[in-house]
């Protein structure tokens, strides 16, 4: 751990828990990312598990992303009453998400939580002037705000490089006899650069000379090789950025008129943000892979044409106004903003945070309306309130990623990031160690609340990460580009493992200059983190369910996988094995098979392409020896459904894999999935191979 100040360790995370859960924990549920696909699905193995009565025997909820958004809701609504007053729980009479008579609505069996929810499943776009618009605006705001800081920073830049004359050309027509120079007028950094690039040119001779005296190398001619190739990585990237700096005054020449300047420079810097957009966009769609030659073609240009252009405008305009009060100017402002602006609450998080909480976590008297409106409650619920000793189970575990890919372990670094949860006891990681959840991020009475713990957990978009630590969002490129344009959903924290807090918030000039745009310092030795998805580490939430080594696990996996590769449980299955020594084998008479789409018989699965079953089983071997058992349930079309299942399948070749883009969900979408959950879900435990949990 970082320097010295030790953070409780996990022994003591799961003695604690246990002492709140009041009895050994064995049953574990885990509800997988997804977006609003996965909650929909999520809910419906919820109700199916309160039917069957086994929700009430599950001592761990472990949620990911969308599966945080449904149990984020059942732990605020087993907090809370419902809105007729009554108490909420985990029996069929009072769960609350089941049909059960609320509202005063005598002889109608409905609900009103359940209601309210379906009829907001598009919840970026609630109404009240929470459109699609109001949605674009607040992209665009802090894509502003983002793009004004640092062309502030930038200004400062290039009017105190004019004041040292690096602009300004340094002729060669007084050397004599250098006849292939005679004449030439570049600027220092051209100059520079060209110096570099010479030295490299000698030092390869050098290097090749060198291969003459033999192939035996001592340990310090080894060291010696290894810094060499150091040293050429980072002199061609000062090679770079030097003819980017110095090629700008040509630049601006070629352009001719301040006019034309002006254009040139933003042109350049729309491009970059149009094609920085498109890779947001490009974030949320399915990938059949990292990207290809295209996706990489499109970075490269989007990346250099945005910071290209920003460069051009700060030059001209450091260029046309050498006064000193321009730079005392752009200087007060990048301080001002750079410095004080919170960048949690000026980005995309603080608006995904509320439009969830709003839909997930609403207020009584808004249920009971069945009209959006704010959720006052839930803005100021904090996390450490949840799942208290008066009715502590299932105790939920919200996952996310903490960033490091910057990690002097080769472990964290090559998986781009750790496991970092988020409860009502303690949050942290093995990387960062835990703090207790009632001190950590305290201000005053203000902590991490559920609405936020929620939204991290969700956060799929931003710099630097990618599902299972793969992905277009790795590339320092695009992360430069995004982090540039302010495009994330994630959240900066405190690290653990330090017990000061920081004397200012995240702000655009730390981390957000120094690590998200220059993509340097995501270790778990930094004072400052970032979370995001919890997907980005392992996207099923079963991580923390076999650390724990249960003797039941129920997994309900709804994220997108038309092809039927099972990337998410092929992640899961190999870190837990690679991190606990936990070997998971799926029985051959329930395995993954049956789950494929064409394993049925008959012409309705002929038509539809149904699998024979939803669900498959596996026996779980602890490191220790001590056995479980996994219960995993995929979002498929089998047999036996209802008839609109089918009419919607039908309407929706897509469906239950449908785009994780789609996050703007009618209710018809809503409930086929919600639907779907609860029949396989149904299903599976109706099975014989299901006693083992009921016996419990």
């Amino acid at each position: 751990m970082a320097n010295g100040e030790a953070a409780t360790g996990y022994e003591q995370v799961k003695e604690e828990e246990r002492k709140r859960i009041g009895v050994e924990p064995a049953c574990g549920l885990a509800i997988s990312g997804g977006g609003i696909r996965s909650a929909s699905f999520g809910l419906g193995v919820l109700q199916a598990l309160v039917r069957t009565k086994i929700l009430k025997k599950v001592d761990y909820l472990s949620t990911v992303s969308g599966g945080g958004y449904i149990g984020s809701s059942l732990t605020w609504f087993l907090k809370r009453n419902f809105p007729d007053g009554s108490s909420a729980g985990l029996d069929v009479e009072n769960f609350p998400f089941g049909a059960r008579l609320v509202g005063g609505r005598t002889g109608a069996k409905r609900n009103d939580i359940l209601d309210y929810i379906r009829q907001h499943a598009s919840y970026l776009t609630p109404g009240r002037g929470l459109n699609l618009v109001s949605l674009i605006g607040v992209t665009l705001r802090s894509l502003f705000v983002s793009l004004f800081v640092y062309f502030a920073v930038l200004v400062v830049i290039m009017w105190v490089l004019h004041r040292i004359g690096v602009f300004q050309a340094w002729s060669t027509a007084e050397l004599a006899g250098a006849w292939p120079l005679r004449g030439v007028a570049l600027n220092p950094a051209i100059w520079l650069a060209a110096l570099v690039v010479a030295s490299l040119a000698i030092l390869a001779l050098v290097f090749s000379v060198r291969t003459l005296l033999g192939s035996t190398r001592t340990g310090k001619r080894y060291a010696r090789s290894i810094a060499g190739q150091r040293l050429t990585g980072r002199l061609w990237v000062t090679v770079i950025l030097l003819a980017l700096v110095g090629s700008l005054p040509y630049a601006a020449e070629l352009a001719d008129t301040g006019l034309r300047l002006a254009a040139a420079a933003g042109t350049s810097t729309v491009l970059g943000v149009l094609l920085g957009v498109i890779e947001f966009i490009r974030a949320h769609q399915p990938k059949k892979s990292s990207g290809g030659l295209a996706s990489g073609a499109r970075v490269v240009i989007g990346a250099a044409a945005l910071i290209y252009g920003l460069l051009l405008g700060a030059y001209a305009l450091a260029d046309s106004r050498p006064s000193i009060w321009w730079f005392v100017a752009a200087l007060a402002v990048a301080l001002l903003f750079g410095l004080v602006v919170n960048l949690n609450y000026v980005g995309l998080h603080r608006m995904y945070r509320d439009r969830l909480m709003e839909t997930f976590l609403p207020d009584a008297e808004t249920v009971h309306r069945g009209e959006w409106e704010p959720a006052t409650g839930a803005d100021y619920a904090l996390l450490e309130e949840m799942c208290d000793e008066g009715n502590p189970r299932p105790y939920h575990l919200i996952n996310t990623n903490v960033v490091l890919v910057d990690s002097p372990t080769s472990r964290y670094r090559g998986r781009g990031g750790d496991n970092f949860i988020l409860s009502p006891l303690f949050c942290g990681s093995d990387a960062t160690g835990w703090r207790s959840t009632d001190t950590f991020m305290k201000t005053g009475s203000r902590g991490m609340t559920l609405a936020t713990a929620m939204a991290i957990s969700g956060a799929a978009v931003n710099p630097h990460t990618g599902v299972a630590g793969k992905g277009l969002m790795r590339n320092r490129l695009v992360a430069a580009l995004m982090s540039l344009l302010n495009l994330r959903l994630g959240y900066w924290i405190p690290n653990p493992s330090f017990k000061k807090r920081m004397p200012l918030p995240p702000n655009f000039l730390v981390p957000g200059l120094s690590r998200g745009v220059l993509g340097r310092g995501f270790s778990e030795d930094s004072r400052s983190l970032e979370l995001s998805d919890g997907g980005h580490f392992e996207n099923l939430g079963l991580y923390e369910l076999i650390r724990r080594q249960l003797s039941v696990i129920i997994a309900s996996d709804a994220g997108a996988d038309p092809e039927f590769r099972f990337g998410d449980l092929e992640n899961a299955l190999e870190r837990a094995r690679v991190d606990f020594g936990a070997r998971i084998r799926f029985r051959p008479e329930l395995g993954l098979e049956d789950l494929l789409p064409g394993s049925a018989t008959g012409v309705l699965a002929e038509r539809f392409g149904l699998a024979r079953r939803g669900y498959a089983i596996a026996d779980i071997t602890y490191h220790d020896g001590s056995t479980g058992t996994l219960f995993y349930i995929k979002s498929v079309v089998t047999p036996n459904l209802p008839a609109d299942l089918y009419g919607y399948k039908s309407a929706n070749p897509a469906f239950p894999d449908q785009t994780t883009a789609d996050q703007f969900f009618d209710e018809e979408q809503f409930e086929a999935y919600r639907e779907l959950g609860y029949q396989l879900a149904k299903a599976t435990f109706a099975e014989e191979a299901a006693d083992k949990l009921k016996t419990m």
